[in-house]
């Protein structure tokens, strides 16, 4: 018994509500969808049947520039599971060639708040805006599932900060694509002023002392007596660390220099656990 293929009326449909594209049949026979940042237009049509013995069925396809140029052509199967040429179809919409002129204005601006970026290829999602970090992770900003084929698509930009085998963070989520600028900004300067851009945000800095009053005393102490290039500078300060029981108290004074950096750190590391937690 010979399959019945798909018809054109249900295959633009599926290309439609699969591939997200503009698409439509043209009297039943053949379909024509667009691609949605070059505007090329694609179109699908039976091949002639081939004589007996041989089954099997064709479409021809043919792609074609706004100009009525024609770009490139071909032939698929032609089977009853619209699947094939769906999947075909969103492998045209989600070429490198599309996908980059349609975020250009989003990686334009990250690059106004002196985020670089570029779209990178990830298996089993298509396509994903990746930051480069200095200690092997990044981030990887997409819509709920990578990137759609056209911006006006992305109902909410998900950022993520991955390491090469860990979930490390979500960084922002949301419609935004202002917020999501300057939140992914934010995230990147609290890394990089936390750690030096060298361990990702919550890893721990290696360091022979337990964390406690003593080794906060002894810090203090060191970074009160390394070089600093202003030893004039008005500001500085008397702490005094004690125990929590307030016994073993330690008293040291602080130039102004390092009161100055300290509060810098402290600011980031504050909206660091503001925004993302401890």
């Amino acid at each position: 018994m010979t399959e019945i293929p798909i018809s054109m009326t249900d295959l633009a449909i599926a290309i439609r509500e699969g591939a997200r594209v503009e698409s439509k049949n043209l009297y039943g026979k053949s379909v024509v969808f667009t691609l949605p940042s070059s505007g090329d237009e694609v179109a699908l049509w039976p091949a002639p049947r081939k004589p007996q013995p041989s089954p099997s069925l064709l479409l021809f396809w043919l792609r074609r520039s706004p100009e009525g140029k024609n770009i490139v052509r071909g032939e698929l199967p032609w089977t009853s599971d619209p699947k094939p040429l769906v999947d075909w179809a969103i492998g045209m919409a989600y070429s490198a060639d599309e996908i980059g002129p349609q975020y250009a204005h989003v990686l334009a601006t990250m690059r106004e708040h002196n985020v670089i970026a570029n779209i990178v290829p990830v298996q089993g999602v298509g396509y994903l805006i990746h930051i480069p970090l200095p200690d092997s992770t990044y981030l990887a900003i997409g819509g709920e599932e990578g990137l759609p084929s056209r911006a006006d698509q992305v109902e909410n930009w998900h950022v993520q900060h991955e390491g090469v085998a860990e979930h490390i963070g979500v960084v922002y989520h949301g419609p935004e694509l202002h917020e999501m600028v300057s939140a992914t900004q934010r995230y990147l300067q609290a890394t990089a002023t936390r750690y030096g851009g060298h361990h990702p945000l919550g890893a721990p800095v290696p360091d022979e002392r337990e964390d406690g009053p003593d080794k906060l005393y002894g810090l203090l102490s060191d970074l009160s007596d390394l070089r600093r290039v202003d030893h004039t500078a008005p500001g500085g300060a008397v702490m005094t660390i004690f125990d929590a029981d307030g016994y073993n108290g330690a008293t040291v004074a602080v130039p102004a220099e390092i009161v100055t950096r300290m509060c810098r750190l402290l600011s980031a590391e504050y909206r660091v656990i503001e925004t993302y937690g401890g």
